[in-house]
């Protein structure tokens, strides 16, 4: 490893922890730090929603359209009989 990239993932922990100081400091601040932790599990509740029902329809829309794949191969397919 040489001597400029110890530097660089220095400088990226430094960076990483004062970013995470400073979110610490905003979200735990006495005057209006339980507003704002309310707002963001708000809004992770929020995605977690949206991401579910995109989920959710996204599975319908696949499960319809292999019913619609297997009916269209069920027709083109000819029967075979059971008897023979």
């Amino acid at each position: 490893m040489n001597h400029d990239s110890t530097n660089v993932s220095r400088v990226n922990w430094v960076l990483g922890g004062m970013a995470l100081g400073a979110l610490t400091m905003f979200l735990l601040d006495p005057d209006k730090g339980n507003r704002r932790r309310a707002l963001a599990r708000d809004k992770m509740y929020s995605a977690a929603v949206r991401t579910r029902k995109r989920v959710d329809a996204k599975s319908r829309d696949l499960a319809n359209r292999a019913k619609g794949l297997r009916a269209e191969a069920s027709h083109l397919m000819p029967e075979r009989d059971e008897d023979s």
